[in-house]
């Protein structure tokens, strides 16, 4: 590894925890490049040897999330769904993401607060997996749809509630009140709709 490659993962790790104290301190819109620089003490023009603008910066800080947060937020796979015999907690750990979570806490913040496209990824990758790991289920259900949006949704709003409450429950916990709000419902729902078929 050259001191050339130390010296810049060096200033990109500078300027993300620049824009992320700065976006939970100020909010993103209200922070300029300059604001950046300045509390990584980096000089303004090294930011574009790097970035071409603070969304940008923004895109980097939250891609190195994004594909834990899409594999911590999928979905057991459909047998421990089928399963009638056990509950489904008994088959994930669901406080895994909120482990996560509250280990890279402020760059959740920050990724719950402006981001937008991050989540809708999120989403997107979730939809694929529930129609791959699901297929269609009965007309009479509750169309695939809806119900990635509802799971999604619902985890995500419960993350952001906790993040908003200091996280003052353990990551075991919210695991639980996850598994009773969100996966065992689905797990009827999904249940219902195989024994209707």
């Amino acid at each position: 590894m050259t001191q050339v490659d130390r010296r810049v993962r060096r200033t990109k790790k500078l300027l993300k925890e620049a824009l992320v104290a700065l976006t939970l301190e100020r909010g993103y819109e209200d922070i300029t490049i300059q604001d950046i620089t300045d509390r990584a003490d980096i000089g303004y023009r090294t930011f574009f040897r790097h970035y071409a603008d603070k969304d940008e910066l923004l895109k980097a800080v939250l891609a190195s999330i994004q594909m834990e947060l899409r594999e911590l937020m999928a979905l057991p796979p459909p047998e421990v769904f089928a399963n009638t015999e056990n509950d489904v907690a008994e088959f994930t750990d669901n406080a895994v993401l909120f482990r996560h979570v509250r280990e890279h806490c402020d760059l959740y913040r920050v990724l719950l607060r402006s981001e937008r496209t991050i989540v809708e990824s999120v989403m997107d990758f979730s939809m694929i997996q529930l129609k791959k790991n699901f297929g269609d289920l009965p007309e009479s259900a509750v169309p695939l749809d809806i119900i990635a949006n509802h799971v999604i949704g619902a985890t995500i709003a419960m993350v952001r509630w906790w993040l908003d409450d200091d996280m003052k429950q353990s990551p075991e916990q919210m695991g639980d009140y996850h598994t009773r709000l969100v996966l065992r419902p689905l797990r009827e729902l999904i249940l219902k709709s195989q024994a209707a078929s």
